[in-house]
C-alpha cells in the first residue's frame, strides 16, 4: 500500500533545536516499516502562527489528487495535520486513509460514526490551538510595545539584537539617517534630490539599491527616530535611543507638509474636460472675461473655429435641462420595477436548475473515474489508458467546478440594483440643482459622456443603461399610446 507522511512543527524555533522534524521522520518511518507501508513522498512544513497557509501541505494535496493510487497518509497527531476546518475537508473529499501514529487511531471512509466524530473534535481543537496561539502572540507584541519596546522588525538605521530581544542602533547606517534628517531640514533637498544624495552618500537599501522617494519619506515621517513608536494604531514611547530631536523631528513635518501640497490651478472652472466643439471637434476651454464672467469657447486646435463664446452659467442650464429628461413618469417606474421582480425571480430559477444539472454532471464524471479505477485494479484497462481517461475527465470536471463556483458567486440582486438606477434617475435633475461645482462635475461624470456644444446646443451621450431610459422616454413622446 503507498502512503505519503507529513511532519510539521509550528515554529522555526522548534526545527532548529533539531528534535521535533527528525523524531517524526524517524517515528513514522519506522510505523510504515512495520505496517507495510510503501513511502513515497515526505512533505515537510515548517512554519509559524501567523504565516498565512502552508506550502507542503498544498504539494501534498496536489501530489494525492493527481496519484490516485496513494491512499494513505502518516503523520503523528491530529494537530501536526489540520490548522483549520478546510484541511479536514480537503483531505476527506480525497478519500484518503490518514493514520495518527502516535493516537492510534485510523480515519477513512469506512471508520466507526463514533471514530470520526472523536477525530472531528480533535480537528476543532487543533484549530481552537492555532487560533489561541495566534492571540497569544499578539497579545504578547501588544505587551511588548506598551513597556516601549519595539515588536517588529527594526527601521533602517537600528538592529535587532536577537540575544536581548531588544532594538540597538546600526553604528553603521545610524549616522547615516541622521544626516538624512538634517539634509532636508536645510531646505535644499526635494525628495528626488535628496535619495540620490544619501546613495551616492552610502545609505541603500538592505540588498545595495537605491532606496525609493516612498522610502524615504517613510524614513522622515516615522517617529520611531526620535523615541516614540506607532504599533497598530497606538503612539507609544520607547526605550531604544533616539536618532534626532523632536524639534528636527517637527521641522521635517513641517517641509513635507509644503513639499506635499498639492499645486492647484488659480482658476477651477466646473465643465473644463467635458465638452467638445460641435463644429471642428477640438476641446472647449474656459476663461474669465471682464473679470467676472466665466465663458467657454472652442481651443481652435484645428485652425479659427467659428464657435462662440458661451456663459458658465447658460451651460449649467444646458446641463440641468438634459438631466431632467431622464426623469421617469410614475406609471414608467413602477412597470420597471416589476419587470425587474419578474426577471430576478427567473434568473434565480435558471441558476436554481443549472445548479442541479451542474451537481448532477460532475457526479457522473465521478462515478466514472471510480468505476475506471476499479477497471485498472482489476486489470481490464491498462496504466497508460486510466491516466488519459482520469485526465480527461478531472479537467472536465474542474471545468464544472468554475461553472459551479461562478453562478453561485455571481449572482445579483437585480431588483435592488435596478431601484437604484431608477431612483437616481428619477432624482438627477434635483441633485444636480443641490450641489455644488466639484458635485455637478461627478454627477455628469457618472450620467453623461461625449458631450458636444454647438452654440447654446448641449448634445450629449448617455451611459449606460440611462440611455435606455432616455429612448424610451423619447418613445413614449413619439408614440404615446
Amino acid at each position: 500500500m503507498k502512503a505519503v507522511i507529513y511532519a510539521r512543527v509550528s515554529s522555526s524555533e522548534q526545527d532548529k533545536e533539531g528534535f521535533s522534524i527528525p523524531a517524526q521522520l524517524k517515528l513514522l518511518s519506522n510505523y510504515a516499516k512495520t505496517h507495510k507501508l510503501k513511502v513515497c513522498r515526505e512533505f515537510i512544513d515548517v512554519e509559524t502562527a501567523k504565516t498565512p497557509g502552508r506550502a507542503k501541505f498544498g504539494e501534498m494535496i496536489d501530489f494525492l489528487r493527481s496519484n490516485r493510487d496513494v491512499l494513505h497518509i502518516l503523520v503523528e497527531k491530529t494537530d501536526r495535520l489540520y490548522r483549520n476546518f478546510k484541511d479536514f475537508v480537503l483531505l476527506k473529499d480525497l478519500d484518503v486513509e490518514i493514520f495518527l501514529v502516535k493516537e492510534g487511531e485510523k480515519i477513512s471512509k469506512e471508520s466507526h460514526s463514533h471514530a470520526k466524530f472523536i477525530h472531528g473534535i480533535k480537528v476543532l481543537m487543533a484549530k481552537n490551538y492555532i487560533d489561541n496561539l495566534s492571540e497569544e502572540v499578539k497579545k504578547g507584541m501588544r505587551e511588548k510595545a506598551e513597556q516601549g519596546d519595539w515588536p517588529g522588525k527594526s527601521p533602517i538605521g537600528y538592529l535587532n539584537n536577537k540575544a536581548t530581544r531588544k532594538v540597538e542602533v546600526d553604528p553603521l547606517r545610524a549616522p547615516l539617517v541622521k544626516n538624512l534628517f538634517e539634509l532636508y531640514s536645510s531646505g535644499d533637498y526635494s525628495l528626488s534630490k535628496l535619495r540620490k544624495k544619501i546613495y551616492l552618500d552610502g545609505l541603500n537599501s538592505t540588498n545595495g539599491m537605491q532606496l525609493s522617494k516612498s522610502m524615504v519619506e517613510w524614513i522622515l515621517k516615522n517617529p520611531f527616530y526620535f523615541g516614540e513608536f506607532i504599533w497598530k494604531n497606538e503612539r507609544y514611547s520607547g526605550n531604544h535611543q533616539p536618532l534626532i530631536s523632536r524639534s528636527l523631528f517637527d521641522k521635517v513635518q513641517s517641509l513635507l507638509r509644503r513639499d506635499g501640497k498639492p499645486k492647484t490651478r488659480k482658476d477651477t472652472f466646473i465643465f473644463s474636460g467635458l465638452l467638445i466643439c460641435g463644429r471642428c471637434g477640438c476641446q472647449i476651454t474656459a476663461e474669465i472675461k471682464k473679470e467676472k464672467y466665466i465663458c467657454y469657447h472652442c481651443t481652435s486646435g484645428r485652425g479659427k473655429c467659428e464657435q462662440p463664446y458661451v456663459r458658465e452659467d447658460i451651460i449649467d442650464t444646458l446641463f440641468a435641462e438634459k438631466l431632467k429628461g431622464m426623469q421617469l413618469d410614475d406609471e414608467a417606474a413602477d412597470w420597471i420595477v416589476t419587470a425587474l421582480k419578474e426577471s430576478s425571480r427567473n434568473e434565480g430559477l435558471y441558476r436554481q436548475t443549472e445548479l442541479m444539472r451542474l451537481k448532477r454532471l460532475y457526479n457522473s464524471h465521478q462515478i466514472r473515474l471510480d468505476k475506471a479505477y476499479e477497471d485498472r485494479l482489476d486489470g481490464i484497462i491498462d496504466e497508460k489508458y486510466w491516466i488519459e481517461l482520469s485526465k480527461r475527465w478531472r479537467a472536465e470536471q474542474d471545468t464544472i467546478s468554475d461553472r459551479i463556483e461562478s453562478l453561485d458567486t455571481n449572482s445579483r440582486d437585480y431588483v435592488e440594483e435596478g431601484m437604484e438606477i431608477v431612483e437616481l434617475a428619477q432624482n438627477a435633475h434635483s441633485l444636480y440643482v443641490k450641489q455644488n461645482s466639484s458635485e455637478k462635475r461627478d454627477l455628469i461624470k457618472s450620467l453623461l459622456s461625449n458631450c458636444t456644444l454647438n452654440d447654446r446646443t448641449l448634445c450629449p451621450t448617455y451611459r449606460k443603461p440611462f440611455n435606455h431610459i432616455v429612448e424610451g422616454i423619447q418613445m413614449q413622446v413619439m408614440l404615446p399610446r
